[in-house]
Order: structure tokens, then C-alpha cells, then sequence
């Protein structure tokens, strides 16, 4: 279940960059964190990923955010806030030391273009060789549509949650979905007045009950757009039994009372899973030129169990993602977790990317995961990393 399709190499592919990142990607995620898992001290020497949730702020008001949705802990006043915004100059610095080691760099928010110095850290990342992947709602697109196909970006992954009203309405913004789609065929005009391959375009429909009925269009609607690809995530989300059992372990194994659960807590139990279903049979069934990833990659009649059981991990385990992968957080602070935000292992702003990989607190949380029933915490259920790739 695991597998990417085989036409999603060939976008990739277009990008020989990408490539050669992603192909060392591969093997630190796949062999070289695999061998590092086996240490007994919790070390590693497979960071390859640097994700980057660049700002707290957003435009959008998507109701299932973890973030910034209806119990997002960023929106309610009985959970911390993860907020702030790190100086461009920390970043370069960053992006100095870590330039020769090659990573890939993953930039999510908020909303990444609300930080306002990123056209040109992108354009520096880009200047020191590395592969760069943006996620946005894609409010910054059209206006910076030159520099972006000029300087190279390698992927942007622009939010597409269904046809204009649909879309609109999962985003709590009227004109949401023409913001976004002017921002996409403004660069893939520039691309082909230039004959650029770059940036590679990728939508993401993340599955509601406000989009639930219009997944088959939306896929007819991203085609038009003559996007690289397309994700459909069947959402993350959990209940509060899980969320007191997480919470239980990581106050037992790391001393901390987790909070970021919360964000996710939401009743499944009224979608439509028969409707559910019947779009992803005649999607997958549908020769769409545009390449269709699900995440995870259910069969039809495992979508009903995916989202009335929670805690059923669908065979996934040993999550290996703290062995290749570092989060910083929009303060600067670097955690285990992009999603779960609660563990905090160091500062950019006070420490290098190399002490803070293997300091002490990182070594304890990869021990402690790696201790868990299937190297796996409870509300890690329905990761989009664990399940996805």
C-alpha cells in the first residue's frame, strides 16, 4: 500500500535536480535511517529533509487545520501556540551550513508567501543547490510568478480542494480558488514562454465533509490546469481516547504533556463513506493525464474502517522520519514532529543544525518512539508521512 504510482516519476523526472535529490533521499531514508534506527543511542547520520514552517500566520481559515481550524491549537485559548517568525539572516545561516550536506527542503506554514523575505531565501537556497518544495494556498503565485519560473523552484504544492464554491468553502475565504488559479496559470505560462520545466506544480485535496460529493471533479478541475501531479489525502484526524493514551506515554517517556493532538480531534462519523468510496473507485478507474496519488493508498472497502477506526494503523509501523528529517518550527524551534510540535529540541537561533541533530533531547525522542509498540505513538495513526511514502 505504501507505493508511489509509477507516473509520478516521470514529472519528477523532468527535473534532473530533483532527481539526483530525491535519489538521496531515497537511500537515507529507506537504508542509511534504517541502519541508524538499530543504534542503541538514538543517533543519526541520515538527515536529508529540513522542513520549515516558515510563519504561524494564514490567510485561510480552513476548518479541519490543525493549526487554524475550529479546535486548532493555534486558534483556541486552552492549548500553546506555535508562532513567530525567524529573521531571514538565521536561515542563509542555516542554509550555509547545511548547503554542502545537499538536503531537501520542505517550506510549510501558515501560509509560507505571509513571510515576507521568502521570494529571496528561496532564491538563495536555489543559488546554494538545493531542492526546494513549497506548500501554499497559493496567494503569492501570480505575483511572483517571474522569479519563481527565473530562479529555478523546484515544487510548488498549491492547496485544491474542489470546484470553485466547494473549494472557497473549505477555505473559509471567498475567491480563494481564483487566487490560486490565476497564481498557477500565470507560471505555466511563463514556463512555456521560457521552455522551463520549472517549478513542477502539484495540487492537494485533503478529503471533508464540505468536499466529500465533488472529489471526481476536482480532479476534472486540477486536469485543466495541466498540473504535474495531484494528492489526495484522506485527512488526519483522532479522538480524545487516543489522544489520552499519547498523551500518557509522552508524559512517561519524555517528560512532557503533549498538546498538538488536540488540533486534530474531529467526528468522522458523519461523511459519506459510501459516496467516499464510489468517487475514489471511478477516479482510479478514470485514465486521467494528471497523476492521482491517495494517501494512504486504501482499497474501496478499507476507507470505512480507515475513518471509523482511528487507532488502526493499517500494518504501518517503525516510523523512521526523526532519522532523516528536521522541523523548525516558526520561532526557530527545531522539534521531532512537524505536526506534533510538542517536543522541543533546541533553537536555530542559539545552535547549528549538526549540534542540535544529535544533542541529547533528539537521541531521547528517537529512543523513545523507537521503544513504542511498533516504534509508532498512538496519534500517529494517520500520518501522512508514516502512510504516505
Amino acid at each position: 500500500m505504501r507505493r508511489i504510482p509509477t507516473q509520478f516519476f516521470t514529472p519528477v523526472c523532468r527535473n534532473p535536480q530533483l532527481v539526483k535529490s530525491f535519489s538521496r533521499g531515497a537511500y537515507r531514508q529507506f537504508v542509511k535511517s534504517r541502519m541508524d534506527y538499530r543504534k542503541d543511542d538514538g543517533s543519526s547520520s541520515a538527515l536529508w529533509l529540513l522542513s520549515l514552517r516558515i510563519t504561524h500566520r494564514c490567510n485561510h481559515r480552513c476548518a479541519i487545520c490543525a493549526q487554524w481550524g475550529k479546535v486548532g491549537y493555534n486558534a483556541t485559548a486552552s492549548t500553546p501556540k506555535v508562532a513567530g517568525e525567524v529573521p531571514v539572516e538565521v536561515y542563509k545561516k542555516v542554509i550555509d551550513e547545511v548547503g554542502p550536506k545537499k538536503l531537501h527542503v520542505y517550506i510549510t506554514g501558515g501560509e509560507p508567501f505571509l513571510y515576507e523575505p521568502l521570494v529571496p531565501l528561496v532564491n538563495y537556497m536555489k543559488e546554494k543547490g538545493l531542492t526546494v518544495q513549497i506548500v501554499t494556498n497559493g496567494v503569492g503565485l501570480e505575483k511572483n510568478a517571474e522569479t519563481i519560473v527565473d530562479n529555478g523552484w523546484d515544487m510548488i504544492c498549491v492547496s485544491f480542494d474542489g470546484p470553485k464554491e466547494v473549494h472557497d468553502k473549505c477555505r473559509g475565504v471567498p475567491g480563494a480558488l481564483e487566487t490560486a488559479t490565476r497564481g498557477i496559470m500565470a507560471i505555466q505560462k511563463l514556463k512555456k514562454e521560457k521552455h522551463s520545466k520549472k517549478p513542477g506544480i502539484y495540487v492537494i485535496t485533503t478529503i471533508s465533509k464540505n468536499n466529500e460529493s465533488t472529489l471526481f471533479e476536482t480532479v476534472q478541475e486540477a486536469e485543466k490546469l495541466g498540473v504535474d501531479g495531484m494528492t489526495v489525502y484522506y485527512s488526519w484526524f483522532t479522538n480524545e481516547s487516543i489522544g489520552q493514551v499519547h498523551s500518557k506515554i509522552y508524559e512517561e517517556k519524555l517528560g512532557i504533556t503533549p498538546f498538538a493532538w488536540k488540533g486534530y480531534v474531529r467526528d468522522t462519523s458523519n461523511l459519506n463513506i459510501d459516496l467516499i468510496a464510489e468517487q475514489v473507485k471511478k477516479i482510479k478507474a478514470q485514465k486521467f493525464r494528471t497523476p492521482v496519488l491517495f494517501v494512504p493508498n486504501l482499497k474501496p472497502e478499507e476507507i470505512k474502517t480507515y475513518y471509523s477506526e482511528p487507532e488502526n494503523f493499517f500494518g504501518y509501523k517503525k516510523c523512521v522520519s526523526p532519522w532523516f528529517q528536521l522541523d523548525v518550527m516558526p520561532n526557530g524551534d527545531t522539534v521531532t514532529c512537524r505536526d506534533f510540535p510538542d517536543f522541543v529540541t533546541g533553537n536555530i537561533m542559539e545552535s547549528s543544525i549538526t549540534e542540535i541533530y544529535n544533542n541529547e533531547k533528539h537521541r531521547q525522542f528517537r529512543r523513545a518512539l523507537k521503544s513504542c509498540d511498533n516504534g509508532v505513538f498512538p496519534a500517529c495513526s494517520r500520518c501522512c508521512g508514516l502512510m504516505g511514502y
